[in-house]
């Protein structure tokens, strides 16, 4: 009855790790933007953090959770969490990771943002990534210039479907 009360839990982004590469070789220094948003908390406006690559180009971000009462209301419910990460390099902006998806973790989304491996010379392609598995929408949306190949992905570049990555190179 009181349900629209409670505080949910709401993954606003799992644990961040990666490397940035130029061709092979690392990216030391540059400014990695991890931006989140959501309806839900302080009114959907932008958290934005940023971190440095070391020496081999690691980067990471913690995890971030908040308490919202969003996903037990009505209207609500359905209200997505906005992720992005990305890094500028001269006039050029790389997308290492953007979706939308729902406030709860699922562990196939939690995994790919463990492993965000990118290479700057990388195009940007687009996955559907099948997680009814584990309680997430038929199919989640992901925009990368890291190249995963999993069973649970479909992977897109100019919206047209390709099976490897060597047909976009």
């Amino acid at each position: 009855m009181f349900g629209f009360f409670k505080r949910h839990t709401v993954e606003m982004s799992p644990e961040v790790r990666g490397r940035i590469t130029d061709g092979g070789n690392p990216v030391v220094g540059i400014q990695v933007a991890r931006s989140l948003s959501y309806e839900g908390y302080q009114g959907g406006k932008e958290q934005l953090e940023h971190t440095l690559t070391n020496e081999n180009g690691d980067f990471s971000f913690p995890a971030i959770t908040i308490k919202s009462r969003m996903p037990g209301d009505i209207f609500g419910q359905n209200m997505l969490v906005k992720q992005s990460v990305y890094v500028e390099k001269g006039d050029n902006l790389f997308s290492l990771w953007f979706t939308r998806k729902v406030w709860f973790p699922i562990e196939q989304m939690s995994n790919l943002l463990l492993k965000l491996d990118a290479d700057l010379t990388n195009k940007e392609v687009q996955y559907e990534i099948d997680t009814t598995r584990f309680g997430g929408m038929s199919t989640q949306a992901v925009t990368s210039i890291c190249h995963w190949k999993e069973e649970y992905m479909t992977t897109y570049y100019n919206n047209e479907f390709i099976s490897s990555f060597e047909e976009i190179n």
